[in-house]
């Protein structure tokens, strides 16, 4: 009896180990993956991946399984931020070969020069999946400004003068020398441009005396006179001969047009105001002549003198 207890519980944990290896079964096997049409999963190359790119990334795979609601996500993770990308669902057939196309952001917060990241491509289904991980070397760009604030009154009016105050910094890990800002307001036909002089690394601040890797520059664009009312493009760009960066926004001008049709109804509701006004004053002035009539009545009036009674004595 002790033997078959025995026997029948290492059966039931045999089977148990099964269903969790079957469970466990691997949807995928991937055969290639390219990064920015590197080959990266041969474990060969040391693919470089500029920061803030946007790149093409390619998966290859053979299914190991029949599989509905499939889907590929690949992310890479800065030490500060996640970026990911995946594709939308689909079902996989076994032994059948797919292929499938992401595009994956690049971390934009890489503070070191160069730096080793993981990249995770995983293919999954609601029960299960199969991770597979590579090695990307980021490195910030050698050239790069970065924008890092733009403000101005998001409400002007014709003929106004606007101030825009920009916030520059180097991001790349090379001096950036001769740097101007520009702002436009390109439907409108209206530019301002500044210097920024030269920016230094962030890495570089024990090199250089009285230097900064970030300037604020204040610029002034008067708008037309005689611009119509609406919403404009506002663009600001950051240059010098080895990079640019531009960002946009946008601001609501009252134009001369909105203006006048103000100003047009204030006259008319000053106008209503005026024979307000005038009405009253009539109405006043006759209950004042009617109250000083009355009054000089009453004065004007004599009293009646009393008669005199006779009294008789007897």
């Amino acid at each position: 009896m002790k033997t078959k207890a025995i026997l029948f519980s290492l059966v039931a944990i045999f089977a148990v180990f099964l269903v969790s290896v079957v469970s466990a079964a691997s949807l995928a096997d991937i055969s290639s993956v390219t990064f920015n049409d590197v080959v990266v999963s041969d474990g060969t190359a040391n693919v470089a991946g500029m920061a803030g790119d946007v790149v093409p990334l390619r998966v290859t795979f053979e299914a190991l399984d029949n599989s509905s609601d499939v889907r590929i996500e690949a992310r890479i993770y800065s030490g500060r931020n996640s970026y990911s990308d995946s594709t939308s669902r689909f079902n996989i057939i076994e032994n059948n070969v797919y292929t499938k196309l992401l595009s994956l952001q690049l971390p934009t917060d890489l503070k070191d020069v160069t730096k080793d990241l993981r990249l995770v491509v995983e293919i999954y289904n609601a029960e299960t999946g199969d991770e597979f991980e590579y090695t990307v070397k980021m490195q910030r760009e050698s050239y790069e400004f970065d924008i890092l604030s733009v403000d101005h009154n998001m409400v002007v009016a014709a003929d106004d003068i606007m101030a825009v105050s920009v916030v520059v910094k180097n991001t790349g890990f090379e001096r950036a020398d001769d740097g101007f800002v520009t702002v436009s307001i390109p439907e409108l036909g209206i530019s301002a441009k500044g210097y920024l002089g030269d920016l230094i690394p962030a890495e570089d601040y024990t090199d250089y005396d009285n230097e900064e890797d970030s300037v604020q520059k204040v610029l002034y664009l008067r708008i037309p006179s005689d611009a119509k009312s609406g919403v404009y493009d506002v663009s600001v760009k950051a240059y010098n001969s080895d990079s640019a960066t531009v960002v946009n926004g946008a601001i609501k001008v009252v134009g001369s047009d909105e203006s006048n049709a103000i100003s047009a109804d204030d006259r008319e509701d000053a106008s209503e105001v005026s024979i307000s006004v005038v009405i009253w004053t009539i109405v006043l002035v006759v209950i004042f002549l009617v109250l000083l009539a009355i009054l000089v009545s009453l004065l004007m009036k004599k009293d009646k003198p009393i008669e005199e009674v006779e009294t008789s004595y007897y």
